[in-house]
């Protein structure tokens, strides 16, 4: 993919030092930090709304299928996605790994340095924790969860445009 198409909906962040290459929507609210990379090398890269992208996270479609994520993900800082698809209010932690084309549910968590299998299917609210990326299943979504993403996306909306110059990208 040799063009770069890059849209952006409405109150969305993406620090001018984010690296984005081939054809890659950021739905409304999402946040890029700086040093982050979202590469469509092969195909799309569809990014739903109220995402947070840490620093020297990657995000990275080698398929030709697009990559979709869902809504309120957190990746955390050094992580690396590749995936078919991550669903909504999933959290991957530093360093966390989703290899290949692995479809994650919602309510997911990929703990710090933790990896997916190749191509695995991650059902709904599971955790993968550990030295050994064991698997659990959570009992509930906590409902403070949701009040915690909207106070960090907040924060972030006031805090990186006073210490980073952003990228003027066109909206949809």
């Amino acid at each position: 993919m040799s063009r770069n198409r890059i849209t952006a909906g409405p109150k969305s962040i993406v620090c001018l030092e984010t690296n984005l290459r081939g054809e890659i929507s950021i739905g409304s609210g999402s946040i890029l930090h700086p040093q982050c990379r979202v590469i469509a090398e092969n195909g799309p890269i569809y990014i739903g709304r109220n995402n947070i992208i840490e620093e020297n996270a990657v995000i990275f479609n080698k398929n030709a299928t697009p990559l979709v994520i869902g809504d309120e993900n957190v990746f955390g800082v050094a992580c690396y996605v590749e995936g078919s698809r991550i669903g909504n209010s999933n959290v991957i932690e530093a360093r966390g790994r989703v290899l290949g084309s692995t479809t994650m549910g919602n309510f997911c968590v990929i703990s710090a340095a933790c990896s997916t299998e190749t191509n695995e299917t991650i059902p709904d609210l599971t955790v993968i924790y550990g030295a050994k990326s064991n698997r659990r299943t959570q009992t509930e979504v906590l409902p403070a969860q949701a009040t915690v993403h909207a106070r960090h996306l907040d924060y972030l909306r006031e805090t990186l445009p006073k210490y980073n110059h952003l990228k003027k990208l066109d909206t949809v």
